[in-house]
């Protein structure tokens, strides 16, 4: 079973009233080597009372992704074909897929999104500096994208990493 269908049971199970440990025995007791697998599902689902409350800052963030995705082709223009444009794409692309996860509010995104952009703020602050207005704007835009994608998975997804979910100290995940 892939990620989206075991989180789409997950759901159906947490909202029918089974507690996140009840499907997490179920499951490991059944595989147990892919305990990590079905820790990092059942951490990546919010709460309902925090998917209601961080809803607006999530819309926020999904619609800051796409501005940033259009802001890094504005700023590319005019796009020279006698160079490589790949890396173009990957800085267009990469941010409505991110925008599309954390729409659909998976937490396991949040982190690796503030990754990513933490490494594109420093690449743009080092190579570019900000010699236009949409590059400044981008900046900003940028920025904000690093603060909302980690406040999100610091209030809403406090159990997972980067990679991967948490464990306590006695080596049981977080759920």
């Amino acid at each position: 079973m892939g990620f989206m269908e075991l989180s789409n049971v997950i759901t159906a199970k947490l909202e029918s009233g089974m507690s996140r440990e009840e499907i997490f025995k179920k499951y490991v007791t059944a595989a147990p080597a892919e305990a990590a697998k079905y820790a990092y599902c059942i951490a990546s689902i919010p709460a309902p009372t925090l998917r209601k409350q961080y809803l607006s800052t999530n819309a926020l963030l999904s619609l800051l992704l796409v501005v940033y995705a259009v802001l890094t082709v504005l700023a590319e223009l005019p796009i020279n074909t006698s160079e490589p444009t790949i890396f173009i794409v990957i800085k267009t692309v990469l941010p409505l897929i991110f925008s599309y996860f954390s729409f659909c509010f998976h937490g396991g995104v949040y982190r690796l999104m503030g990754v990513w952009f933490l490494y594109d703020l420093l690449e743009t602050l080092l190579l570019t500096g900000v010699p236009t207005g949409i590059a400044a704007f981008k900046l900003v835009v940028l920025f904000f994208v690093i603060m909302l994608s980690y406040l999100i998975a610091r209030n809403v997804f406090p159990h997972l990493r980067v990679l991967g979910p948490k464990k306590d100290p006695s080596g049981n995940y977080y759920l």
